[in-house]
Parts: structure tokens; sequence; C-alpha cells
């Protein structure tokens, strides 16, 4: 049941609708507003006028004041004494909230009890109540906040004896006239009971809810404080409450409870803040004023650190920026080294495949010449050698004539000798030409 992330970001979600919440509520009211001009007859009109006070009341201050006048205006006029009754009742409660204390009391002062009607009653020590529950507040001392307080708890169980046993909001005001009273614990049991009765979207489960959170924090229960805390600051939002207190209350305890919660804590007294302009709240604008600097300055703290951090790290991201740079730069530069030596050598490998092309050409040439000419050398040194075995054949034989005509034949051979030896030299020293 502990206030978690998620019990916040819950929160966080219906303040995030506001707007939506007061649209409805502006719709409801623009309703409200033309059946008051259907309305034909004073009481038609004097009914009309108390449902835009109700639904005023806790909204915008100002504008529940202007049907309160015009109530009461008209119901003395048709000369109404129910209606004007209800109408100053109206009028010192609505003086209350808004922070006029005195003003309230003089106003409900001039309700007459012993002829009020039966209907009125409970409103009648309601708002009594009401009236001095604010104004012990906001004297907060210890010279008349406990008079007021007493007198708080005297109109208090006046109400409750005028409230429908049984019912949601006799249930709430005896768990206020417990907790106001003796501070009893059981309180809580009757508030816990008029969240089982009403809506999220009622001003009672606030109340209660924000009731519960109270006893709990007495109790030292500060798990259960938080949930019923947050709970108190939902209804607030979507009844829309315009006069409430759970999340001025949230935004301190958060503050107080951790300095990293400061940021939601800012944005929930700011929310109280323009809640209370918006409704016109003295006390709760003097309360939230009271508490904002401090929220505000731990918030700004905050920012200083988050800044802070900020700039180191925007120096270290620089820092890594550069040396990235530097690195894509130098590498930029070694791909184009490692390019131009791929030109290079490609360059090269193409070179040297010619080469490579033209040397297995000329060792073709060289192997079919060597061939060629080793072939005529072995038939031109098998003639010679024919040729030597004819000149010894005729020598021995004494024929020299004989001789001398073949040997006058042998010369014609000798100089095709030459020119073979000739042309093999000059053919061989072009194929090898460092050859020694």
């Amino acid at each position: 049941m502990r206030a978690s992330e998620a019990d916040l970001e819950r929160l966080d979600s219906y303040v995030a609708r506001r707007p939506q919440y007061a649209a409805a509520k502006q719709r409801h009211i623009d309703a409200l507003k033309a059946k008051l001009h259907r309305a034909r007859t004073d009481e038609e009109r004097l009914h009309a006028y108390n449902r835009l006070f109700e639904a005023y009341y806790t909204f915008r201050f100002d504008s529940a004041m202007v049907y309160v006048k015009r109530g009461l205006q008209l119901a003395e006029q048709a000369n109404n004494a129910v209606f004007i009754d209800n109408f100053r009742i109206h009028r010192g409660l609505l003086l209350a909230t808004g922070g006029y204390y005195s003003q309230a009391q003089d106003e409900l002062q001039r309700v007459n009890v012993e002829t009020l009607h039966p209907s009125l009653r409970f409103n009648y020590y309601y708002s009594m109540t009401w009236l001095y529950n604010f104004w012990t507040a906001y004297c907060n001392d210890h010279e008349f906040a406990p008079q007021l307080a007493r007198l708080r708890l005297h109109y208090l169980k006046q109400a409750i004896s005028y409230a429908p046993r049984g019912s949601a909001m006799y249930n709430y005001l005896t768990g206020e006239a417990m907790y106001y009273g003796t501070n009893d614990p059981k309180a809580i049991a009757y508030y816990k009971k008029v969240l089982q009765q009403v809506g999220l979207d009622d001003r009672l489960y606030a109340s209660a809810a924000y009731a519960i959170a109270r006893g709990y924090k007495t109790l030292g229960r500060i798990d259960l404080y938080e949930h019923y805390l947050v709970q108190a600051g939902i209804s607030d939002q979507v009844c829309p409450l315009k006069e409430n207190l759970a999340l001025q209350e949230l935004s301190l305890y958060l503050y107080e409870k951790d300095k990293r919660y400061s940021d939601r804590a800012v944005r929930y007294v700011y929310c109280s803040m323009e809640d209370a302009q918006f409704y016109n709240n003295r006390l709760r604008m003097l309360e939230i004023s009271r508490i904002l600097p401090k929220i505000v300055s731990a918030y700004q703290q905050q920012l200083n650190n988050r800044t802070t951090w900020l700039r180191w790290g925007l120096v270290g991201l620089s820092v890594l920026s550069v040396g990235l740079l530097a690195l894509i730069v130098l590498s930029v530069k070694q791909n184009k080294k490692l390019n131009l030596r791929r030109l290079q050598m490609r360059a090269q490998n193409t070179q040297l495949e010619a080469l490579n092309r033209q040397l297995s050409e000329t060792n073709r040439h060289r192997e079919t010449y060597l061939r060629l000419f080793l072939d005529l050398s072995a038939i031109y040194i098998g003639k010679l050698d024919s040729v030597s075995k004819l000149v010894a054949r005729c020598l021995k034989a004494g024929k020299t004539d004989e001789l001398l005509a073949k040997v006058n034949r042998v010369r014609v051979q000798e100089e095709e000798a030459r020119t073979f030896y000739d042309r093999f030299d000059r053919a061989f020293i072009m194929l090898y030409p460092d050859f020694v």
C-alpha cells in the first residue's frame, strides 16, 4: 500500500488530465445555467441558483458568490423564508471557505436557529463546523486556536445528530468527531466506510481519503499515509476540487522526504497554487506561500546540480568527439594510403603479368630456335663427318684427282657451314644478349 513510484505516476496521469476534468465540470455548469434560463417561476429559479451554488462552491469562489447573492435577493423579493436562510447559510460557508472568517460568522449568526426549517439544520451546523475548522487552521496558535477547536467539535456533534444515520456523510462526520475529540484511531474505520459508499469523483471521497492519511500519519504508518494522500490527490483532480489540500501537503512531504523528488514537489505545489488562485482561497494561498520558497529552492539546487553534471558530460562528450574525429581523419588517411598502395600493386601486378606473358613467349621462341639450330648443327656435323671419311678413303686409295674434285664440292659446303654458324651466332646473341 506504499506510495510507490507507480502510485505517483498514476497521480501524475490524473494531474496531466486536469484541463479535461475542468472542461467536464464547466459543461455541467453550462447545463445548469441552461436550466436557469428555462426556469419560469421564482421557485424554479431559486432551485436553479441553489444548484449553481453547489456546483461552484468548491470550484470558483467568485462565481459561487454571484449565485448566492442572486438567490438571496430573489428569495427576499419572494419573501421565501426557507430560501433566505438557505442562501445565508451558503453565503456563510462560502465566506469561511474563502478565508473571510469574521464575515462568515456574522452571516451565519443572522440565521435564527429556533425558527430554522428542519431541512436546513444539518447545513447550518455543517457550515458552522467548517467555519471553525478553517479558522482554527488559520490561527494555528496557542491563544485562539484551542477555543476555536472546541467550537468546531461542538458544532460537529450537532451536525452529526442531523445527518442520516449510516450515510456517507454521517460516517465521515463521526470519524471527524472521533479524531478531533479524542484522536481515536477507530476514526479510520469510519473514513474507510465512506470510500466504500461514494465514488472517486465525489468530494466526500477526497475528504475521507485525506482524513485516513492524516490518521495514519498520527499512528506513524507513513506507508499508508503516503498511499491515501495520493488517493486524496487523485480524487481532487477528478471532482475537480479547486478548494483542496492533498497536493499541497504531498508536495511538502515529498520535498522533506527526499530532495530528488523536488521536481515533482514543485509541479504539485504549483498545481495547488493554481487551484487556490482560481478559487480565490486566501487560506490556501497563505499556506502555499509559506512552503513554496523552500520547495522551489530545493528544485533550483537540483537543477544546478543537473546543470553541473550536464556541463561535465558535455566536456567529456566533446573530448570523445575530438578523439573520434581524429581517429576518423587518421582512418581516412590510412584508407587513402591503402587505396594508393592497392592501385600501385594492381598496376605492378598487371605489368608483371605482361612481363610474364612476354617472358613465356620469348622462352617459347628461344626453345624453338634452339631446337632448330641444334637440328641444323647435327645435320652439318654429319655432313662434315662424311666428308672427313671420304677424304681419308681417297688418300688411302691414292685417288687424289677424285679427292680434289670432291674437295671443291666440299668448299661449297664449308661456305654453307660458315654462313650457318654466322647466323647461329647472331640468333643466339639476340635470344641471349647477356650470354657470355
